[in-house]
């Protein structure tokens, strides 16, 4: 007798659901009643890869590690726009200074223009000259209790928002002005980094939060490599520094030196609470995902073809064709051997927007 497919167990097509890329989930969601029911719809546990803008489309081509394909998202808000993610879900940035967070095209939330600050009177052509990057404390489609921090105008300034809020709030911090360099959410506060390797944190929460105060001191031979492979050793520079949390939920330092060749990362935990920090060797099972505007970490998952102790990272080389080396988009850095694996998949860059990595919802 044939067996009818909307019977199966729902504890089984939920185990299948979690082996599916996102866009294999929307399908399975669309076979029937108990199909979708079985399968969370906010839910990914595979991040995805967004490339830039296709100016004569209102889709944007995404690429999903699990299945090694390119997919065709709708994402019409971010037509002509910066885009920027944080905990999966979208920012956008245009030039009539409007700032949007989106899950999907239909969740659409409005946030305070970013003309709201006084100082901020318009923004450039190139949009790379005005660094930005939106954190979320928590992912919307699961807590009403969150906050968006801003960095903006190339880590000079801080803003926050809170749902409710008609303006950005200036975060202050410590004098001299401090350029930030990176900002997560970790245990319960904003945690920033800035340029000359002070650690500063932002409690929310407390009796002062719009006051960001020093609370670690990265070592200063941390924020100016001295590298064997370079010719001129101490001469290297940094390309990137991230603070990433880990899979087991510490906080990671992350620095980048180079662009191509030598290519080196090198990550360090830093314990906030006892003022210590040390060089991880290996992440285990574990590997980072960065990108100009986010990094987070994933466990990997043979299923899901996510390679162990890896970093994957967008690449930033603007302007320049895959045949002249630029662009890959996605390369993965293999921390045991320190080689490094590309991906090329798109050919320039757009003035609006680069590649960014979207973090899986959970």
């Amino acid at each position: 007798m044939a067996r009818n497919w909307a019977d199966l167990p729902e504890e089984l097509l939920r185990l299948c659901s979690r082996c599916l890329c996102p866009k294999d989930l929307w399908a399975f969601r669309a076979v029937c009643r108990s199909w979708q029911s079985a399968a969370p719809e906010e839910r990914s546990y595979v991040p995805w890869l967004m490339f830039a803008e296709n100016t004569e489309s209102p889709c944007r081509d995404v690429f999903c590690p699990s299945c090694r394909r390119v997919h065709l998202a709708p994402v019409p808000a971010a037509r002509a726009r910066r885009c920027f993610s944080s905990r999966g879900w979208l920012f956008t940035l245009g030039l009539d200074m409007e700032i949007h967070m989106l899950k999907n095209p239909i969740y659409i939330v409005k946030l305070p223009d970013l003309d709201m600050f006084s100082h901020v009177k318009r923004l450039p052509y190139y949009f790379d000259d005005f660094d930005t990057k939106f954190v979320l404390s928590a992912s919307p489609s699961t807590s009403s209790d969150y906050m968006v921090m801003i960095i903006y105008g190339k880590g000079k300034l801080v803003g926050l928002w809170r749902p409710g809020g008609e303006a950005w709030t200036a975060v202050n911090f410590p004098s001299p002005r401090r350029d930030i360099w990176d900002v997560i959410f970790y245990d319960g506060c904003f945690v920033a980094i800035d340029y000359k390797g002070s650690i500063l944190r932002c409690d929310v929460d407390g009796p002062a939060p719009f006051e960001a105060r020093v609370i670690f001191e990265v070592p200063g031979w941390l924020m100016h490599w001295e590298h064997p492979d370079l010719v001129k050793p101490g001469t290297g520079h940094l390309r990137g520094v991230h603070l990433v949390q880990s899979t087991r939920g510490s906080l990671l330092f992350v620095s980048r030196l180079g662009r191509r060749k030598p290519l080196r990362f090198r990550v360090f935990e830093i314990d906030l609470n006892a003022r210590t920090c040390r060089e991880v060797k290996s992440l285990g099972n574990a590997s980072l995902f960065l990108g100009p505007d986010s990094g987070f970490s994933l466990e990997s998952d043979e299923k899901h073809r996510i390679e162990p102790n890896c970093i994957y990272f967008t690449d930033d080389s603007w302007g320049h064709p895959i045949e002249e080396g630029g662009n890959m988009q996605m390369r993965i850095y293999h921390i045991e051997d320190r080689t490094t694996k590309q991906f090329p998949m798109a050919t320039f860059y757009d003035d609006y927007s680069y590649p960014l990595w979207i973090e899986p919802s959970f």
